[in-house]
């Protein structure tokens, strides 16, 4: 049956049918209507001696009445009997399967903790197939992350050797770059060395055969032009004067040598490659009215050249140079030297 679940149910529900049944026989049996035995024969029975003839009968021939009575107790004796039996009966299958207040709450903790067992036993099945998914979530993202990581390192070994590769190719097209610049600049260098030694070396010849030539002017009986040297009279330089002829000379040369020191570009040495000290020699000549005229100069480049012969035509007019009383040409050469800021 659908609610007959348990032991306890099952026992009471057998009882309760064993109780109907046993109740209803009750009312079958007992309640049915009593039957009074007849007078006629109680008479028979109960008064008077039998005659020899009805003695002589009761054996074989009973009575009608006795008949009677012989089953109405029979039945009576076998009604009793089969209730007495169905009484028994019952009572013994209550005492013999209805179990105890105990027997009960045993029946219902071991159902409970049968219940309990089996609910924790889901329980671990289910935290066991969480864990064991959990596990396989972990190790599926130690494994993506292990491999996200292997790409990446790959891909930055890669990047290194690219920018590594490249930054060997860029060096070396810069140092080639830079032999070339160098080699050119050295080549130019040595282009220019060259053309100053060539052009020193042409003034100096020319200042020689200048010398020469006044030297033999001189030996023929006087000449407009005097060497700074053998002059009587030097030439004046404004805030020399009041000195005598070594002292003017010497003055001289000092302010010379000042203004074009000041005066001069020095940026154009460091534009040009050059360190260190730098010499330029400077030459010209004072003409009987003081002028400076006929300016060269001599350095290691053109440009250094050019830029002497600028600041020398700078110079402020002098005093001309006196000999024998009378004014004449004095060549002048001084050497201008700086070191480059």
């Amino acid at each position: 049956m659908k609610y007959l679940k348990t032991k306890h149910e099952r026992n009471s529900a057998k009882i309760t049918t064993l109780t109907v049944l046993i109740i209803a026989l009750l009312m079958f049996v007992v309640g049915a209507p009593y039957k009074e035995i007849p007078e006629e024969y109680g008479v028979a029975i109960n008064f008077g001696e039998p005659s020899v003839v009805n003695n002589k009968m009761a054996p074989d021939n009973p009575t009608k009445s006795e008949e009677v009575v012989e089953d109405v107790q029979e039945e009576e004796t076998n009604t009793e009997e089969q209730v007495e039996e169905e009484q028994e009966e019952p009572v013994e299958e209550d005492t013999e399967e209805e179990p105890s207040e105990e027997e009960k709450a045993e029946e219902e903790a071991a159902e409970n903790a049968a219940e309990e067992a089996a609910k924790e036993k889901a329980a671990e099945e289910l935290l066991a197939q969480q864990e064991a998914e959990a596990l396989k979530l972990e190790a599926e993202k130690v494994a993506k992350e292990k491999a996200e990581a292997e790409k990446a390192a790959e891909e930055k070994a890669k990047a290194e050797r690219e920018a590594k590769a490249k930054a060997d190719a860029e060096a070396r097209k810069a140092a080639k770059a830079k032999a070339e610049r160098e080699a050119r600049e050295a080549k130019e260098r040595a282009d220019k060395a060259a053309a100053a030694k060539a052009a020193a070396a042409k003034a100096e010849a020319d200042r020689k055969a200048a010398a020469a030539a006044a030297e033999a002017k001189n030996k023929n009986g006087g000449s407009d032009v005097v060497g700074f040297a053998l002059i009587e009279e030097a030439p004046i330089y404004p805030g020399c004067e009041g000195l005598d002829n070594a002292a003017r000379k010497k003055c001289m040369s000092q302010k010379v040598a000042q203004f074009v020191g000041a005066n001069f570009d020095q940026t154009i040495a460091s534009d040009l490659g050059f360190t260190g000290s730098q010499k330029i020699t400077i030459y010209f000549k004072i003409s009987k009215t003081g002028q400076i005229i006929d300016i060269r100069a001599r350095a290691a480049d053109p440009k250094l050249v050019a830029e002497a012969v600028r600041v020398t035509k700078m110079l402020p007019k002098l005093k001309p140079g006196i000999q024998q009383g009378k004014p004449v040409i004095v060549p002048f050469s001084a050497p201008i030297r700086f070191a480059k800021q």
